[in-house]
């Protein structure tokens, strides 16, 4: 079953339909669904598919030899002496016929054979770009495809024809895969498992939402039990660090200093791990909304629900899990401190829902940045947080997502409004978008109607 990633197979088949010559670069994180999806593109189409290993360059380019004369039907050969001979001997037997080629997991082949780089510009410049190859560049260290393959110091710089980071599906493409559940399930399971297809596919809907987070994250033999670690090990040679420091940020801490003290390290030491894991794309780096990257206000979060589950539930309790206490852990652990859990999550699925207004047009004006706000309030001198801040540099959208099991009160506005004015005291029209589970008062639905309000609860969302 291919869910979700119908909009990104539209535009490769978009591109495909040209019948030029395209170098494609499609990267992303582990377990995102690159090669499915790639997979799903090649259906029907003449392709050479090959995957690099973690290898050296020979191994690698005799694996890539056999496939490609396999392909081709030549029987046994010896192995292309080079990559470069490799191109012009799959350029002659193309001719002028498409082909769609992709070199999988290609940071393999580019760290262990840089010239690689080098070798393929040459190619592109002198005999590719008059071909009908469809080349795919395919990496899931997202640091290295963009700063070595996409980079503007890289040798193929400028030679791209397109590129695609590939993120986990937003919450309404996600919550395809969980039919069956109600919508507040279907956000519980989308706030631990978070937009990975195979992650969603693993969901059984003939289980209740406690059986499968059981099934899934707590029994020992379970698929995801040791899922991050895995992920963790293809990629760092030192995890330990890695995985206090997740661990950390998944229990509150926020700030380098907090994280530094709470993991027992050096805070310059902490910011070089938390760099590779941006790297990574497992941990993300957030400022107040209008701010510069280098505030000192700055804030870490994990990228991916289900590091951010993982890490806060399982990491730590793998002595009571190992004892089959899931139950206890269930409803001691986890069950409790869901709906704090499932607030931060609750702000992501709601700036995804602006963000899908936004494109179709739906909000009262076409916003360029959104992001949070926090800071101090000069009168009480304590700290504000806004969840949701949408502008376009005049006007503005301020947001306030909960998570709770009752209707969201009038005073619930009265408070954003004034810390709106602590945010952005001179500022053009403005609206204020209130997002809740469970609802509206009835005083808060009668303002909504004489202000610039908009109400958003579940059946909006989903």
């Amino acid at each position: 079953m291919f869910l979700g990633r119908e909009r990104e197979m539209a535009e490769l088949e978009r591109l495909y339909g040209q019948g030029r010559f395209q170098c494609f670069v499609l990267y992303g994180r582990r377990r995102v669904g690159k090669t499915t999806l790639l997979k799903e593109f090649c259906q029907g189409k003449d392709s050479i598919f090959f995957s690099a290993e973690v290898s050296n360059d020979k191994r690698n380019l005799d694996k890539f030899s056999q496939i490609v004369f396999s392909h081709y039907g030549a029987g046994e050969h010896t192995a292309f002496s080079s990559w470069a001979n490799a191109w012009e001997y799959i350029l002659l037997q193309q001719r002028d016929e498409p082909l769609v080629l992709v070199l999988d997991e290609f940071p393999y082949l580019a760290e262990k054979n840089p010239e690689i780089l080098s070798n393929l510009q040459h190619a592109i410049d002198h005999e590719l770009l008059s071909s009908r190859i469809f080349l795919v560049l395919c990496g899931s260290y997202v640091g290295f495809m963009e700063r070595e393959v996409l980079g503007h110091k890289s040798p193929l710089f400028g030679r791209r024809t397109g590129q695609l980071h590939l993120k986990p599906l937003d919450y309404r493409r996600g919550c395809q895969f969980l039919d069956g559940f109600s919508r507040e399930e279907q956000l519980l399971l989308y706030g631990a498992l978070g937009g990975t297809p195979l992650y969603l596919s693993r969901v059984d809907d003939g289980k209740s939402l406690y059986e499968n987070i059981v099934d899934i994250f707590l029994r020992p033999v379970s698929y995801f039990y040791d899922e991050p670690l895995f992920l963790l090990r293809e990629e760092l040679q030192e995890p330990a660090t890695y995985n206090a420091i997740l661990e950390a940020i998944a229990s509150g801490a926020s700030k380098a200093n907090e994280i530094a003290t709470r993991i027992g390290e050096p805070p310059a030491k902490c910011l070089k791990y938390i760099k590779t894991l941006r790297e990574l794309d497992i941990v993300y780096k957030e400022t107040p909304l209008g701010e510069k990257e280098s505030s000192r206000r700055t804030l870490y979060g994990l990228s991916d629900n289900l590091f951010r589950f993982w890490y806060r539930y399982i990491f730590g309790n793998k002595t009571l899990l190992e004892t089959d206490a899931w139950a206890v852990v269930w409803q001691k652990l986890i069950l409790p401190d869901l709906p704090t859990y499932m607030g931060g999550i609750f702000e992501q699925v709601c700036r995804q829902y602006l963000l899908t207004a936004n494109a179709r047009g739906e909000l009262p004006f076409l916003f360029t940045q959104i992001g949070r706000w926090w800071g101090t309030n000069p009168h009480s001198r304590r700290q504000e947080e806004i969840d949701l801040v949408a502008t376009d540099g005049r006007q503005y959208i301020f947001g306030e997502c909960k998570w709770r099991n009752e209707p969201m009160p009038l005073s619930v506005l009265e408070t954003l409004q004034e810390r709106a004015d602590i945010c952005r005291s001179k500022r053009g029209e403005t609206w204020f978008a209130l997002f809740s589970k469970s609802g509206f008062t009835d005083a808060l639905q009668e303002a909504a109607r004489e202000e610039h309000v908009l109400l958003v609860d579940l059946p909006a969302l989903l």
